[in-house]
């Protein structure tokens, strides 16, 4: 079993909030011999200067007609900007997102990204698709809610967030969220906790977990950092997963524990098997 990889040409999403192809608008074309698209590490950096009270949330869309890729959207790290005068913005660490999808000759796949909060500076982003020869475990499918949502303003808020409907699953592999703020203001913080519950989940126990913390600082510099990781995510060993129904209705809640001006950005997100 061999290894390789490969690489879109970065796009610019744009100030906005809609979907951009990447690749220079264009898919990308898996090699001859690849038996298995393995996992995807996507990227994202400003194109120009941060803006005080803006939070950088981007999700990555993969489709093809040739293989069975989807659902698979998935959040990545958001990045806080600070209030005011802030100094510094902390990056988060790339992230592979496990796919093993088994490929057809010469697959074509196009690669989408989003922007969910617009921002003055726009998010120029791009993905790394790793491959196999060989199978790298089970597929995994990957989705979130259509849109996002607001968490609460006061502390001990549970806030429903929007839904997640699954076909023909499984076991759902990992739970996750992330979460960033509106607007940053000194010793404010996001703290709290992520819930996923469903009746179509086959198992009693509780699916509840902290998200990422993020600090903001005291005074005119008023940084606002985030974990490296930027998000909270649960993974489940194959086998000890949530086992569902044919189709399952997903709900979530984020609970803030820390009092906020104005609620801030969340999106959950999941991954299953068929």
């Amino acid at each position: 079993m061999s290894r390789g990889s490969d690489t879109v040409v970065p796009t610019t999403l744009g100030t906005g909030t809609t979907e951009a192809r990447l690749n220079s608008d264009s898919p990308i074309q898996v090699p001859d011999g690849i038996n298995n698209i393995a996992a995807a590490v996507p990227y994202y950096v400003p194109t120009g200067v941060f803006t005080p009270d803006e939070s950088y949330l981007v999700r990555v869309r993969m489709q093809s007609n040739d293989i069975a890729i989807e659902p698979c959207r998935f959040m990545m790290p958001g990045v806080n900007t600070g209030d005011a005068a802030f100094t510094s913005v902390q990056a988060p660490m790339l992230k592979s997102y496990e796919m093993n999808i088994p490929n057809a000759s010469a697959a074509n796949i196009n690669i989408y990204g989003q922007a969910m909060v617009g921002n003055t500076a726009a998010p120029f982003l791009g993905c790394e698709l790793m491959y196999s020869t060989g199978s790298t475990g089970q597929e995994q499918y990957w989705d979130t809610p259509d849109s996002i949502s607001t968490g609460g303003t006061t502390i001990d808020t549970r806030t429903t967030l929007n839904t997640i409907t699954i076909t023909n699953g499984v076991e759902i592999t990992s739970l996750g969220m992330v979460v960033t703020p509106t607007t940053a203001a000194a010793s404010t913080h996001d703290v709290g906790e992520a819930e996923f519950n469903s009746s179509d989940f086959q198992t009693p126990f509780p699916q509840k977990f902290p998200i990422a913390p993020a600090f903001t600082g005291l005074g005119s510099a008023a940084n606002n950092l985030t974990n490296p990781a930027g998000l909270s995510q649960q993974r489940f060993p194959a086998g000890e997963g949530i086992p569902i129904a044919a189709r399952c209705l997903v709900n979530s809640f984020y609970t803030n524990r820390d009092a906020k001006g104005a609620g801030s950005k969340v999106m959950p997100f999941l991954s299953f098997t068929r």
